[in-house]
């Protein structure tokens, strides 16, 4: 029996973390553990469990209402957020710390019970995020409160900030812990972008008018209901909106969407007489990663590299899924020299990042080893107007060279002049277009 229990103590995937992101999460739970403790021992009795009643009902049938909506919203992002916390928010501004962090427990079991299986410990620092920040928002109303003298403005300017509060340490906290425990998540990733900022703006603001209207009676919670629910549904069209041009496997740009902005990009290099490369990125043996860890390993894996290849780009950079495991990134602005510097670092970050932790975190298997779970990239660069003067002309050159990058061992860059010789180009015709586009050939067997 106890070495049964080691083992699976032994199999959590938070031993899996480095060592940085292992701190965090532990620290984390921690003070939330210890805020919850003293916040109990505080509290002098028990009044106020009527509204933590309307508080935690209201927002569970809000919740299981929304479902079908949430359902449908992107979830191809490390990040995902939803309207729950404005119950917290409300709950943080109206009851002592103690019931606040109630409510928030209840609703988190309530999510674990929904969701099924999911990481122990990224839940357990979920709930200890949530209940960290209903302390801070507490604390920032009652200081706001007494530098404002309780007047009916001061109590409006409290629960705004109280709610800026709950956001902001919600944000910090679950954004470093993302940063940390996948390595190479862009800020999008960690903090959220337009639409997450939105669901937060939402969230805070319908906070404050519940916990204003809770003032007045806690039965004015269940009012907030059909309000969560049309406000769900319109927050659904702007992640609708993103999913249409989203790959969902790797949360990168399709290749439809990127083939139009790679266009616009390239008629901009044209009228502005500038370079503009291409690069084409196949991920080595892919297909052996699938075969011998399986498929979920392999879509890890997949997600693992976008990532990878996406936080190493600058931010007018476009990048996509071209199909399978092959990449595409549009660098404007760009010549030969500086993209072949681009795509060798790419290529090392691929080769030196911890893709089986990375993986591992995500599956909780720790039985990936990290020393022979490699990957490396094979990457082909073109360049306009050197190496074609069409998207298509582009990629079918850094196709070819990627190809030669193959052939020769793989892990390597090459670019598309040294595959295949071309008429050197005089200064006067170096940013004019040809009048025909490169021939179309047959990619070679792998």
């Amino acid at each position: 029996m106890v070495a049964q229990s080691r083992r699976a103590i032994r199999s959590w995937a938070l031993w899996t973390l480095t060592v940085p992101a292992f701190v965090v999460v532990v620290l984390v739970d921690l003070a939330a553990i210890g805020y919850a403790v003293q916040a109990f021992t505080d509290r002098p009795d028990w009044r106020g469990l009527d509204v933590v009643f309307a508080l935690t009902v209201s927002a569970l049938i809000s919740v299981e209402g929304a479902r079908r909506v949430e359902s449908r919203r992107r979830r191809g992002g490390a990040l995902h957020k939803d309207l729950a916390p404005a119950w917290m928010i409300a709950a943080a501004v109206i009851l002592h710390p103690a019931l606040a962090i109630l409510v928030a427990v209840l609703l988190r079991i309530w999510w674990r019970i929904r969701a099924g299986k999911c990481i122990p410990y990224r839940w357990a620092f979920s709930t200890a995020v949530h209940v960290l920040a209903v302390g801070a928002a507490h604390a920032v109303f009652v200081s706001l409160q007494d530098a404002t003298g309780h007047s009916d403005l001061g109590l409006v300017v409290s629960m705004i900030g109280a709610a800026a509060a709950y956001v902001a340490t919600d944000t910090v906290l679950c954004g470093l812990a993302i940063s940390l425990i996948i390595p190479g998540s862009s800020r999008r990733e960690a903090v959220g972008g337009l639409d997450d900022l939105c669901t937060d703006a939402t969230a805070a603001t319908l906070g404050c008018l519940l916990a204003a209207a809770c003032l007045i009676s806690p039965w004015f919670a269940f009012v907030a209901i059909p309000i969560t629910l049309t406000a769900q549904r319109a927050l659904l069209l702007g992640q609708l909106e993103t999913e249409a041009q989203t790959d969902p496997k790797t949360s990168l740009t399709r290749v439809d969407w990127w083939r139009r902005r790679t266009e616009e990009m390239l008629r901009t290099a044209r009228n502005q007489r500038e370079p503009m490369a291409v690069l084409l990125i196949d991920i080595d043996h892919f297909k052996l990663v699938n075969d011998r860890h399986g498929h979920l390993v392999g879509d890890e894996a997949l997600r693992a590299v976008a990532t990878i290849l996406r936080s190493a780009i600058r931010a007018k950079d476009v990048i996509g899924r071209f199909g399978g495991e092959e990449f595409v990134i549009a660098l404007p602005d760009t010549g030969l020299d500086e993209a072949t510097v681009t795509a060798d670092r790419l290529r090392n970050a691929v080769a030196a990042s911890p893709l089986a932790a990375m993986c591992a975190g995500v599956l909780d298997d720790p039985d990936l080893d990290p020393d022979t779970f490699l990957l490396t990239v094979s990457i082909g660069v073109a360049v306009y107007p050197a190496d074609g003067s069409t998207v298509d002309d582009l990629l079918l050159r850094a196709d070819r060279a990627m190809y030669a990058a193959k052939a020769a061992g793989r892990n390597r860059v090459r670019l598309a002049a040294d595959t295949i010789p071309l008429p050197r180009l005089t200064a006067s015709t170096q940013f004019s277009e040809p009048a025909e586009p490169l021939a179309p050939v047959q990619r070679p067997v792998r």
